[in-house]
């Protein structure tokens, strides 16, 4: 994408960006899976994590209606500014320092409490990131793109009520006690 000269083009720059976002959830999330030690917070990645897989489905749909394809090369302008152009550093940052939270070696209480804090860190950038496009798709009278984000954008701000009200009603509760899942 060297020229970006249109709107439309910076929603389809937008568009290969949260492509990479869901891809490198989907990488991540199995890591997270695996530290949560709170029976509701692991089930609530797990079906996240469906839903994720679906989101990816689901840019190709919008894809297909943009008229591009995986393929197609973004390396110009904003594939300059953002780093590689294929990979989105703001995501790959968020992994990373979530990565290194989970290396520490914690109660498992606080570590389920550090994992939903991770994990709405990276729906609040996909939910920037969702809001955005949105906003650009309806701007352009693109209304199948604007409904298929904006579902998109819906199921990121449910998750990230469901991670809240997870904290607020147990997990952040267990974490202040000390109470780990796995203590007796």
């Amino acid at each position: 994408m060297d020229n970006m000269n249109h709107l439309r083009d910076l929603l389809r720059y937008d568009v290969r960006h949260l492509i990479s976002v869901e891809e490198q959830i989907i990488e991540a999330m199995p890591a997270m899976i695996g530290k949560a030690t709170n029976p509701a917070l692991k089930q609530n990645l797990e079906e996240h994590m469906r839903v994720t897989q679906r989101q990816r489905e689901r840019l190709n749909q919008v894809q297909q209606l943009l008229g591009t394809s995986d393929n197609d090369n973004d390396d110009g302008l904003f594939g300059g500014l953002f780093g590689s152009g294929s990979k989105s550093r703001g995501m790959e940052g968020l992994i990373e320092e979530g990565q290194k939270v989970m290396a520490v070696d914690m109660d498992p209480a606080v570590m389920d409490a550090a994992i939903i804090s991770c994990a709405q860190k990276i729906e609040h950038h996909e939910i920037a990131c969702y809001g955005t496009a949105r906003t650009y798709a309806e701007q352009l009278g693109l209304t199948d793109v604007a409904q298929l984000l904006q579902q998109t954008l819906i199921e990121e701000h449910d998750a990230d009520e469901r991670l809240t009200s997870l904290a607020v009603r147990d997990v952040n509760q267990r974490a202040e006690a000390g109470i780990g899942t796995n203590r007796m």
